[in-house]
């Protein structure tokens, strides 16, 4: 892939790991971290290139290419006000906080 070829298509990057899906809307879920598709974001241009220069387009998601794009989403502001960062698991309470049951 060259470079105005992924320059003029859409990314979009999990802000919870940096995982960038390239295309149309993303899945359901991000297929590294599993966090839902409302914690993907517009992906920068900008950081996009500078990643794909350092890293090449083969490693565009390695986990240190992840790592930099999202250091250099935190040092842009991008990740701001973003709530969802991954998937929430429901703890085991073993009806200690069922509130329709009364002890």
């Amino acid at each position: 892939m060259n470079a105005s070829t992924y320059m003029q298509s859409l990314l979009w990057c999990c802000s919870s790991c940096g995982f960038v899906y390239q295309g149309g809307q993303p899945k359901m879920e991000c297929p590294i971290c599993e966090a839902y598709k409302t914690s993907f974001i517009d992906s920068p241009q900008h950081i996009e290139a500078e990643i794909r220069e350092t890293f090449g387009d083969d490693l565009a998601n390695s986990a240190e290419a992840r790592d930099a794009r999202l250091a250099r989403l935190r040092e842009g502001g991008h990740l701001r006000g973003f709530r969802v960062k991954g998937r929430v698991v429901e703890a085991v309470n073993h009806d200690r906080t069922a509130p329709s049951r009364t002890r």
